[in-house]
């Protein structure tokens, strides 16, 4: 069963979006060190967001530096 969770667009309105594609793309910005900034697509604000940001930090190497995160 696929949880959703919510993104706020001030031009769309709300929107729905998979969780598991959200933490898919944390793990794989977090794997690339890609930074947090650059690879988010959602408002850090929104449900989705506070939700990559949390994976994201969790998947990121411990090793990692990231000078804007």
């Amino acid at each position: 069963m696929s949880q959703l969770l919510t993104v706020f667009n001030s031009r769309l309105g709300h929107k729905q979006v998979d969780k598991t594609t959200v933490e898919a793309e944390a793990r794989e910005a977090a794997q690339n060190v890609t930074t947090m900034a650059d690879a988010c697509r959602y408002p850090f604000s929104s449900e989705a967001g506070m939700h990559f940001k949390a994976v994201y930090l969790l998947a990121k190497p411990a090793h990692t530096e990231h000078p804007r995160d």
